[in-house]
């Protein structure tokens, strides 16, 4: 009996003493749960639109701690035209340089657009070169365009820059392109999973062949605005530098003497074109003419005759 009174409270004693432990362990777990727990983040601030907000240097914070929204990509595309004076001697040496230049930098940085050259180089001579290039090498080649000039003889006399946005344009058609692919796509998926009449079918069809039509055309129509933007334009003119005296100076002087019996032979072709145009008109207005008199002569001098006396009264 004694034993067994022993092993009871001996077993309470020990479930006693496993529950206290139990509690302690889940106090000091919630204790290191707690400390272990990530301190929340504040909630995002609302984006601040790109016109309305000012700007702020890079990682600078606005004053309610929130980061400046990133401004918005602006699309320029930028077209140059430049003007040079060159001696005629040298101008199409220049003129040649520049195109060799575009053609040896490959189509990757420059495009050869169009080119044309006319003149003596012996009086005057001019021409024009047009390019598309990457705007780093665009830069790099005209800002050598000076140095090359100067050793030529020449001088720069005209420099323009115009500056076309296309942020609008190309922003619009990309979200115009972005509806028109989630059309197709719901279309297609249409056209796939409910099948139904034949006459249903065809109109889905033909509604996605338009709408993949206007697709290719807007990607088509966005390439080229980013193309432009991509590579900017340059127009250079040439001209050569006047001269007082030329070997066409004397060009109109030489000329009237060798058209000087041209101009005599014309005269008289002249001449015989005028006897030659009146002949037919002599031989038809004469005999008419001769005949009108003669019978203007029998009528006594007038054309339709005598007039007739009145009647004599009756007494």
């Amino acid at each position: 009996m004694l034993r067994f009174v022993a092993g009871a409270m001996l077993a309470l004693a020990l479930a006693g003493c496993g529950q206290q432990m139990a509690v302690e362990d889940s106090a000091s777990g919630g204790a290191s749960m707690e400390r272990q727990a990530p301190v929340a983040a504040p909630a995002p601030a609302p984006p601040v639109e790109a016109e309305s907000a000012p700007a702020a240097a890079p990682g600078q914070q606005q004053p309610d701690g929130s980061t400046p929204a990133p401004a918005p990509a602006l699309y320029l595309a930028y077209s140059y035209g430049m003007g040079l004076e060159i001696p005629s001697q040298r101008l199409s040496a220049v003129m040649d340089a520049h195109v060799q230049a575009c053609q040896g930098a490959g189509p990757r940085l420059c495009q050869l657009i169009g080119s044309n050259k006319s003149g003596d180089p012996d009086s005057y001579m001019e021409g024009y070169v047009s390019l598309r290039a990457e705007p780093q090498w665009l830069r790099t080649f005209m800002s050598g365009m000076s140095a090359q000039v100067d050793a030529a003889g020449g001088r720069i006399v005209q420099q323009t820059t115009n500056t076309e946005d296309l942020t609008r344009q190309i922003v619009d058609t990309e979200a115009r392109l972005r509806a028109l692919t989630a059309l197709r796509d719901r279309l297609q998926e249409l056209l796939r999973s409910r099948p139904g009449r034949l006459s249903d079918l065809l109109e889905v069809e033909r509604e996605l062949a338009r709408v993949q039509g206007e697709i290719d055309a807007i990607q088509s129509n966005l390439a080229v605005m980013r193309t432009r933007v991509a590579m900017s334009e340059l127009t250079i003119n040439y001209r050569s530098a006047p001269r007082p005296v030329g070997s066409d100076t004397f060009e109109p002087l030489r000329r009237a003497f060798a058209d000087f019996l041209g101009v005599i032979v014309g005269g008289f072709a002249a001449i015989i074109y005028l006897i030659a145009g009146a002949i037919p008109i002599v031989v038809i207005a004469a005999p008419l003419l001769w005949l009108a008199l003669r019978w203007r002569r029998r009528r006594g001098g007038r054309f339709f005759g005598p007039r007739a006396a009145p009647p004599e009264p009756e007494s």
